[in-house]
Order: C-alpha cells, then structure tokens, then sequence
C-alpha cells in the first residue's frame, strides 16, 4: 500500500517529518487485531499475537527480508486439539533468544499459563518447565542477551516472584520473596542485572537487581504506575509514565545523572509491550492517542535532543518496535489500513534513512 510523502522541514528545531517508502504487511489467516510485534535477535523474523475476540489469542511468527515478509504462521502449544482456531489457547508475550527460539505464556483451554518455546524456523512448541518442577502460573518470560539465563516471574510464592532458570543446566533460582507483584523483568546488556517493576501501595515502581546474587536497589518511582521499563543507551532506562493518571501515558527516560526527561505525552499504551527502543539504545518509537497524529510513528533520541516523524499514511498507528537486519533500521508497526477498518494490521517499513 503506497504512503503518503512529506518532505523534510525543521519543527521546533527539532523535529523533523520525513519521507517514507512502502510499507509490507504482515499477513496472516482469517481476521483479527495484530499486536505487541516483537522482533528476533537477528531481525530475520517478527512474532506477534493476533486477538480474534473469540476466546483465544494466536501467536504468529513471519520471516522477514527487508520489507519483504512471509506470511505469519500459526504456533500451536502441546495439548491443543489443533493449531490455534476456536480452541481456547492464549499465547502472549514472546521473546527472542540469541539462538533463534522465541520464548511465550501459553495457556490452553483456560488453564494455567506456563512457558514455552519454538524456533524460527518452525515446528511444534515446548513447555520449558513443568508443572512438577514449579507449579502455578509462570509470565513475563525474557532471555540474557548470552542466551545462558532466562527470567521470569512465577506465582508460586508471593503475588509473584522473579526466578530464574539458567538455559543449560535446568537449575532453578528464585531471586525476590515479597507478598508484592513483580512484572515485566528484562536483562541489561551484559546480562549482569535486572530491570522489573513491582505494584505496591496502588501504584507500579521501577527496580534493578544483581541477577546473581538477588541484591535490589529502587530505580523510579512515584505516584501512579511507572511500567514496563526497558535498557537505552548512555545509561538510560526507558519507561511509560501514568503518574498523570486518567490513564494518560508519557513516555520516559530516566537516568541517574539528569533524573526525569518526559520525551513524548498522551502517547497510545501498547496492550503489552515497553516502549520500542532501537537496537542500538539511542532511539525510541511510540504513537500519539491524538486521532490527529494517529497516521505517524514517531521517534525521540533516548537523550530527548531530537525527534522524527514518520507519516506512514495509515489511521491510528500503534504498537512500534525496531530492529535492525543487515545495517538496515526495520520498523513494525500496528494500524487501521483506512479509517473504519475492522481490524488492526500489521506493516513493515524499512526507515533507515529517516534516523
């Protein structure tokens, strides 16, 4: 579907509005909303839940070649009757490892959700821990960049514990024991510690941990919820702000040097995911609940000293994430092909030389 184009001009000294190219949708069987694309290690492939409102939610994954892509195919968890379709499987969350396996939840027929995992590549997914090893629901799965370790929060203790599984000896860890949540774990770079956040007191705080030793320390916190925060470059920690409340979403970025830099307000909340930061940490991409702004993707450098716009010629973008696939920038991204669609798809842009 051909987009629209801007030409290049300087906003508030800042911003700029740029050019794009065409954009490749992601297909996938019958109807439904795409959403929480999740890009792989190498940006080769795309994951993705597609949410029917029939009961179940699908998870897709798509081979992609620069704006090139493969139609989505189905994952099917054990036990299922068949591959997704009115079966009353919900699979969400996925994750990449280094090695080409995509780790989720998966729930069937409204049991608990446990993890999973599936390569690329293709073929049948498998549970990661049983039951009889730790039972309960076990959510927010997420890998160390050395693919060694994975993180997740499991309910048997608490309202929900971060633990650990290390990826080549099946050991077990448990690293925080309170009666409060814990969501949204992810690794830092060197896989050495633990971004996560915790609800207590009515509102959601932003921690750090020692992955080895289980040693917290606060990183953000306040009124309302500070979520689903996620590494950028120089130091940062990136997150979605409700501290407005009304459900008016900001997004952040923290460091301890300069404290609080709001980058982008009343931006549209993704159904999961954090906020889309480049592969490299410098750059971060969200959308505007402003049906105005509704047919761009923006950016923001994670320091907050520039912006860009990328009008992609759809109606009311949403859930952006960023990768990068042989030196090229890809951007996936959610939209209504026209005003009055039905349902949410899925594109694919390549934005290389619009950063």
């Amino acid at each position: 579907m051909p987009l629209r184009c801007l030409s290049a001009l300087l906003v508030a000294a800042s911003l700029w509005v740029c050019p794009t190219a065409h954009a490749g949708e992601v297909r996938f069987d019958g109807e439904g909303h795409a959403y929480h694309p999740m890009w792989s290690v190498d940006g080769k492939f795309l994951a993705f839940e597609v949410n029917r409102y029939a009961g179940d939610v699908d998870l897709m994954v798509s081979q992609v070649t620069g704006e090139h892509v493969r139609d989505g195919v189905k994952v099917s968890l054990p036990g299922g009757s068949n591959v997704f379709g009115g079966t009353g499987q919900v699979v969400v969350n996925p994750s990449w490892q280094k090695d080409g396996y995509v780790v989720f939840e998966g729930s069937n027929q409204g049991g608990n959700f446990r993890i999973y995992t599936r390569k690329d590549t293709g073929g049948n997914a498998g549970e990661v821990i049983s039951t009889d090893r730790l039972p309960g629901d076990l959510t927010f799965p997420t890998v160390s960049p050395d693919g060694r370790t994975m993180a997740f929060v499991a309910d048997a203790t608490g309202g929900g514990d971060l633990r650990t599984r290390d990826t080549q000896t099946n050991q077990l860890s448990q690293l925080t024991r309170t009666p409060a949540s814990e969501m949204f774990p992810i690794f830092s770079s060197d896989g050495t510690k633990l971004l996560f956040t915790r609800k207590q007191f009515g509102g959601e705080d932003v921690f750090e941990l020692t992955a080895r030793t289980g040693v917290e320390q606060p990183v953000v916190g306040g009124t309302g919820d500070q979520t689903r925060p996620v590494y950028g470059a120089g130091g940062r920690v990136l997150f979605f702000d409700g501290s407005r409340g009304e459900d008016r979403w900001d997004v952040v970025s923290y460091s301890s040097a300069d404290g609080r830099k709001v980058l982008a307000r009343e931006v549209r909340l993704p159904l999961r995911a954090r906020p889309a930061v480049s592969a490299d940490g410098r750059w971060v991409a969200y959308t505007y609940n402003d049906p105005a702004k509704g047919g761009s993707v923006h950016l923001s450098a994670v320091d907050g000293s520039k912006a860009v716009e990328i009008d992609t010629g759809f109606t009311a973008c949403g859930e952006p994430a960023l990768t990068v696939q042989s030196g090229r920038t890809l951007l996936a991204f959610t939209a209504l092909p026209t005003s009055g669609s039905d349902w949410r798809f899925l594109f694919v842009l390549d934005i290389t030389e619009r950063l």
